[in-house]
């Protein structure tokens, strides 16, 4: 199994052991910060981690991803620097010190997580 820290910019986020790997990789995370805490710290971090788990609920639960967007494009809006990263700020630091360009990751419940590496940094 690997093992990676997870970081958007310089925030490390927590850490992450590989347990599956396809097109995608998934696995659990202990998380650096408590974003179910009031108030956070890390407050849009929370917020986001708090957001993509729920899209993660919604879509197991068979909602459509247009349905899913129309209920909550209003909330998604402050977390666009997040989502729609076109800079390098999504990364992973593996145990070698080699860091890796990911895409925005999706949380989930049960402290697991989904990355994909960014296919521009190949």
């Amino acid at each position: 199994m690997k093992k990676f820290e997870l970081y958007w910019k310089d925030l490390n986020i927590g850490s992450i052991v590989e347990t599956n790997w396809d097109m995608r990789s998934s696995g659990d995370i202990v998380y650096k910060f408590d974003y179910l805490a009031e108030p956070s710290e890390n407050e849009l971090m929370s917020d986001f981690v708090k957001f993509s788990i729920q899209d993660s609920i919604l879509l197991g639960e068979g909602v459509e991803d247009d349905d899913l967007y129309l209920s909550q494009a209003e909330e998604e809006k402050k977390f666009l620097d997040l989502i729609v990263d076109t800079k390098t700020d999504w990364y992973i630091i593996n145990e070698k010190g080699e860091k890796e360009i990911i895409l925005c990751p999706i949380f989930h419940e049960d402290n697991e997580i989904t990355w994909m590496t960014d296919p521009k940094y190949f």
